[in-house]
C-alpha cells in the first residue's frame, strides 16, 4: 500500500496509507449493488402501482424519485459522511484533502462533477494507476486523494503512554475526532520539548477543544491532549473489535 506524507498547518507531517485499488474497486462494486437494488425496487414498486396502465405524471414523479438519489449518491453521501459513501465506509476508506484538512463543499462537488469522465472507459482507473497518490482525476483538480482509515487500528501501538484495558474515559466526546486528528496530536506532543512545540501544543489543544466541546477545565494542554488522546484510542479500539 503506498503511503502519502500530509503536512498540516502546524507544520506536521502525517504519514496517511493511501487507500489500495481493490478497496476502491470493492467500495465502488458496494455502491453499484446499493444504488441497483434501490433502481430494482422502485422499478417493482412502479410497475405494481401502475399495473401495466400509463400515467405519464406518475411516470415521471417515479423516475425522479429514482434517478436523483443514483445521480446525487456519492455527492450527498461523502458531504454527510465525513468523505465515506455505504461502499467506502465498508472498506474503512475516505476522502482526504493533501493539506491534511477536511475537503470543503466545492471539492465534493468537483469531485462528483467529474466523476462521469473518471467513469469513461475506466479512465479514471489508468489516473490512479499511474498516478502514484491514488488520484482519479476529479481527486487531482480537487486536490484530494482517498486514504485508508486502518491506521486506526493501529494507533495504539504508536501512541505515547499505553493505555490499558481499564482505562477510564474523561472525554467520551473523543470519539468526535478522527485519525487524521488523532495523530496531529500524537505529533504534537511527540514533539512538544522542542523549540516551537508548546506553542503548537497550546494552538492544537484549542482547535481539539472547539472539535469535541469540552474544555477540560483545569487541564494543562499537554494534559488534556494526552488525556484526549488516551480516550479516543480506547473508544475507538473498543468500536473497532465489536464491529
Amino acid at each position: 500500500m503506498q503511503g502519502l506524507s500530509i503536512e498540516t498547518a502546524q507544520n506536521v507531517v502525517v504519514r496517511h496509507e493511501v487507500a489500495s485499488l481493490g478497496d476502491r474497486i470493492v467500495a465502488y462494486l458496494v455502491d453499484t449493488l446499493v444504488l441497483a437494488a434501490w433502481v430494482f425496487l422502485w422499478v417493482i414498486l412502479a410497475i405494481s402501482f401502475l399495473g401495466g396502465g400509463s400515467n405519464e405524471l406518475v411516470a415521471v414523479i417515479l423516475f425522479v424519485v429514482i434517478m436523483f438519489p443514483v445521480l446525487f449518491y456519492h455527492l450527498v453521501c461523502e458531504i454527510t459522511m465525513d468523505g465515506q459513501s455505504i461502499g467506502k465506509r465498508v472498506r474503512r476508506i475516505r476522502v482526504a484533502r493533501l493539506d491534511g484538512a477536511q475537503p470543503t463543499l466545492g471539492q465534493y462537488l468537483l469531485r462528483w462533477v467529474l466523476r462521469p469522465i473518471d467513469s469513461f472507459y475506466w479512465i479514471g482507473l489508468v489516473v490512479i494507476l499511474i498516478n502514484g497518490r491514488g488520484q482519479r482525476l476529479g481527486d487531482i483538480a480537487a486536490g484530494t486523494t482517498v486514504v485508508s482509515l486502518e491506521q486506526r487500528l493501529r494507533l495504539q501501538d504508536t501512541v505515547l503512554a499505553e493505555v490499558k484495558d481499564d482505562h477510564v474515559v474523561c472525554f467520551p466526546e473523543a470519539v468526535r475526532l478522527n485519525d487524521r486528528q488523532a495523530t496531529m496530536i500524537r505529533e504534537a506532543l511527540r514533539k512538544a520539548h522542542t523549540p516551537g512545540g508548546i506553542a503548537m501544543v497550546e494552538e492544537l489543544a484549542d482547535k481539539v477543544r472547539n472539535v469535541i466541546g469540552n474544555l477540560g477545565t483545569g487541564m494543562g494542554s499537554l494534559e488534556f491532549l494526552g488525556t484526549v488522546l488516551r480516550d479516543y484510542v480506547h473508544l475507538t479500539g473498543r468500536q473497532a473489535t465489536n464491529r
